[in-house]
């Protein structure tokens, strides 16, 4: 009887791994069907079958859900943050997501995935999980990444695509400009004086300066996926006829920094001496190659510095020296800085000067 009970073992477990090697070797032929026979038809026009389709859509979801952790930041559905995460929306994305009021082209409808309408975009996605969506983007969907490492950019599109439900045609439009401004004075205003403060004045900086910064961030050397975006297909030409566009009359901008941040900035004069010697304010204009900060925005100093000390900005080919000066600066000490060259007023440059940064 024990004989007979080990011969049965032995033929179930023959068995048992018959029917493994024979289940290993049907799915070895169904994918070489599928894959090196060509069998799966990809064509758009059919879609997937809908165990695929859902099969895909989970372990999307599931993914973005892993994986998403970036915080999102306290101040971000203001309407500053709303309208620069507009004008990008505008130059990167409503080509394939549309705009409000409007249908998508019959083209991008017949992509498969299909993109959603930036109406449906944001959906039941969290702040965190949208920004990892567009900062990532989404393999094989035409969903691409983000064009920078740095990921603070992002925030603005998170903001506006939470916004974008309740925006209509005409609201697009004033967020965008609409057809009559041009990409860059969508967000810095068509004197250079943007108006608002997560965007730079350009109006106070030399051409020398801003055909070195469009020139960084076309080459990647200067991370930020907005401005990457902005300056891709830029030519030299356009680049220099750029560069002297923004020139806004002296004082047609007053400085831009009030209340509380006045009383710090009396305590950023004590950390200005090196800051003034590239940067300003002086008693007589010095290289047009240095920004001068002097009636910047002093939210976009502060974020700005904190870039410079935490590594990821990059710049021109003088940019190491400021990762040098900003890497040990605390919060505090960037706090009183941004808001004392705030409250400055704006300085012009010498225009006999030579380029540097």
């Amino acid at each position: 009887m024990t004989r007979l009970r080990q011969l049965l073992d032995r033929i179930c477990g023959f068995s048992v791994m018959v029917t493994i090697a024979a289940l290993a070797l049907a799915g070895l032929v169904a994918a070489a069907l599928v894959i090196g026979v060509g069998l799966y038809n990809v064509s758009a026009r059919k879609g997937h079958f809908a165990p695929v389709e859902w099969a895909l859509h989970t372990t999307f979801r599931n993914s973005v859900k892993l994986r998403a952790s970036e915080p999102a930041p306290d101040a971000l559905d203001t309407p500053e943050m709303i309208a620069l995460g507009a004008g990008h929306y505008e130059q990167a994305c409503r080509m394939c997501h549309g705009r409000p009021g409007a249908t998508q082209s019959a083209t991008i409808r017949a992509m498969e995935p299909a993109p959603p309408h930036l109406q449906s975009l944001a959906g039941d996605w969290s702040a965190g999980e949208l920004h990892w969506i567009i900062h990532q983007g989404a393999k094989m969907t035409g969903m691409p990444a983000w064009p920078a490492a740095r990921k603070d950019d992002v925030w603005p599109v998170v903001a506006f695509l939470r916004a974008a439900v309740q925006i209509d045609g005409a609201s697009y439009d004033r967020l965008t400009g609409g057809e009559a401004q041009g990409r860059c004075s969508m967000c810095h205003g068509a004197d250079g004086a943007s108006r608002n403060p997560l965007v730079p004045r350009l109006d106070i900086l030399s051409p020398d300066y801003i055909a070195a910064s469009l020139r960084a961030y076309r080459g990647g050397q200067r991370d930020s996926g907005i401005m990457a975006q902005a300056a891709s297909g830029l030519s030299d030409a356009e680049i220099k006829r750029l560069s002297t566009s923004f020139d806004a009359p002296p004082g047609a901008m007053p400085a831009t920094a009030t209340g509380p941040s006045v009383a710090v900035a009396a305590r950023g004069r004590g950390s200005v001496p090196s800051c003034r010697a590239c940067h300003g304010p002086w008693p007589a204009p010095l290289n047009r190659g240095f920004p001068s900060l002097s009636g910047q925005h002093e939210p976009y100093l502060r974020r700005q510095l904190k870039l410079w000390r935490d590594g990821p900005r990059g710049g021109g080919e003088l940019a190491q020296l400021m990762h040098i000066a900003a890497r040990d600066l605390s919060d505090a000490e960037i706090d009183a800085l941004a808001a004392y060259y705030a409250t400055m007023p704006q300085a012009r440059l010498n225009p006999n000067e030579g380029s540097g940064r």
